[in-house]
């Protein structure tokens, strides 16, 4: 967990004690590089930045101390190769270790202005991913080629990674499908002829959805959640551990607590319903680790498929009838029972 020196007798409250943890959001470091940090917090009437305090892979910082008023906290992080996604707010910076009292001549001063990302911080605030902030370059020049409606396929890069299988859809056009693979949070679709001369795809038609793969390709678009790729090979692999666990969880769930609480798993898609009301779909997948959160056993990861949000999950137990989910940080309780035919 990372440190703060600030000089006031509030923020010098045990900033990163358990205590304080409860006090607004942390900022985990979810990328593979070494980030720094700065945040912005409004003390005795003004606002204070302060950083760069380093944040390796991994590891969580939890800025805002107990007893803090303020409703939102401000934060930027850089890395080598890395570009940051702020929120139009400015501060003050500097190179180094720097504590600045804001209100100051940037210039004069020799300081540079820079933007910051904002979030709230309400007690048990959110967990803050920073590979929602802060992307590598090459990668963000994809996405803005995408965004901008620009032809991206001076800007393709490579894809490989384990995946799962979510079935193709047979086109208008004859022969012609779209596959569609889940991994890592997002779903990648893949458009192409079922013929002898190319194997992929007439290979893919004969799969059951929620079989592992691994996938190699370019990406050539990306919108959000979503990826095209240009498919160069496809293996099966043996499913492991948390393939046969995601397996197991395959069909309709329902709440014990609220009946009115269900969702299904098809796949490495989770489709929630509460009261009849359809939510967003998530993709899902199961890790051992909750990414930044510092919990040990197996975990249940589920990204909003629109906003890309994350949710956190602990398999406290799973049997053919039966699943308990830890919602994580709070700790929540979450017991569920398969439904019949799920």
């Amino acid at each position: 967990m990372a440190n703060w020196l600030w000089p006031t007798a509030l923020l010098l409250a045990a900033l990163f004690d358990p205590p304080a943890a409860q006090a607004g959001p942390s900022i985990c470091n979810d990328t593979e590089a070494l980030h720094q940090l700065a945040v912005s917090l409004r003390i005795d009437g003004r606002w204070v930045v302060q950083g760069w305090q380093p944040l390796i892979p991994g590891d969580c910082a939890e800025p805002v101390p107990a007893g803090y008023q303020g409703r939102f906290l401000y934060f930027r992080a850089k890395s080598p190769g890395y570009s940051f996604r702020d929120d139009s707010v400015r501060f003050c910076t500097a190179q180094g270790r720097f504590r600045i009292e804001h209100g100051s001549d940037c210039t004069t001063q020799g300081y540079a202005m820079q933007g910051f990302a904002k979030t709230v911080t309400a007690p048990a605030g959110p967990q803050v991913l920073l590979s929602s902030r802060s992307q590598s370059e090459r990668r963000e020049a994809a996405v803005a080629a995408a965004e901008d409606g620009h032809d991206a396929t001076e800007d393709q890069f490579h894809y490989a990674a384990e995946v799962v299988f979510q079935g193709c859809k047979q086109q208008k056009s004859p022969g012609a499908v779209t596959c569609s693979f889940v991994g890592g949070g997002m779903e990648f679709g893949a458009v192409g002829k079922v013929r002898i001369s190319d194997p992929v795809f007439t290979f893919l038609l004969g799969l059951v959805r929620g079989t592992p793969l691994a996938i190699d390709g370019e990406i050539v678009t990306r919108f959000g959640s979503f990826a095209e790729l240009e498919l160069h090979s496809v293996t099966p692999r043996v499913p492991n551990r948390f393939d046969k666990m995601l397996q197991n969880m395959q069909g309709e769930w329902r709440s014990v607590q609220n009946p009115k609480d269900r969702f299904a798993i098809s796949g490495a898609v989770r489709q929630v319903r509460y009261g009849g009301r359809q939510m967003t779909p998530e993709f899902v997948t199961i890790e051992q680790g909750c990414r930044g959160m510092g919990f040990t056993g197996d975990f249940l990861m589920a990204w909003d498929s629109q906003s890309g949000t994350k949710l956190c999950y602990q398999i406290d137990s799973l049997t053919r009838d039966g699943m308990t989910l830890i919602y994580l940080p709070r700790g929540t309780r979450l017991d569920y029972e398969r439904l019949p035919g799920g």
